[in-house]
């Protein structure tokens, strides 16, 4: 009987080893990630929300968001807050304006504190906006829909694959947009502290 329960244990025991792979690195325990970094972060995408901006990337581990194009604000959508001067909004009500939002969260050395570096980067589109200008194109927009005098404008854009030309940057809604996250930090910090 003895034999029998040693032999049942010595084959237990090697169907066991050899069920743990050798040589298998062994995992290190998930590193805490810092309170004061998620507040941050947590800021950041909120701001972002609140403006109205959709996600396109947002990468924890380098600390950055980056958002989709947006169309700018027109002068009858009051309820928008994107265009930061009187100016971006004529600007976007007279032409089509897309801004794009890249956010970089970096810890500085000496004092383990976090800095936000916000970047608006605004552009216009390059199509060209068909113009009815004699009676033959308002009957080509009737009869044959999406294929008149239009189609062979598209060529004077500008090159195929190009669709928006740069502006630059929009600092004005970059200052903003930082004082929010910064604004929105203090208050996460206050109501809940470390």
């Amino acid at each position: 009987m003895k034999l029998l329960q040693i032999t049942t244990l010595s084959i237990v025991a090697v169907l066991c080893a050899g069920c743990i792979p050798s040589g298998a690195p062994v995992s290190s325990p998930p590193e805490v990630a810092d309170a004061d970094f998620n507040v941050v972060w947590d800021a950041a995408n909120e701001v972002l929300r609140e403006y109205r901006f959709f996600i396109d990337r947002a990468d924890r581990r380098e600390g950055v968001i980056t958002t989709f194009p947006m169309i700018g604000r027109h002068w009858f959508e009051f309820w928008r807050k994107d265009a930061a001067t009187q100016r971006d909004v004529a600007e976007g009500t007279l032409q089509t304006l897309y801004r794009r939002v890249t956010i970089n969260i970096r810890r500085q050395e000496d004092n383990k504190k976090y800095l936000v570096d916000v970047r608006v980067f605004t552009s216009r589109s390059d199509r060209l906006s068909p113009q009815v200008t004699s009676t033959s194109e308002a009957y080509d927009l009737f009869i044959n829909p999406g294929m008149p005098r239009i189609a062979s404008l598209t060529g004077l854009g500008g090159p195929k694959g190009s669709r928006s030309v740069s502006l630059g940057r929009d600092e004005n809604l970059e200052q903003v947009l930082q004082r929010e996250i910064y604004s929105l930090m203090a208050k996460k910090q206050t109501i809940y502290p470390k």
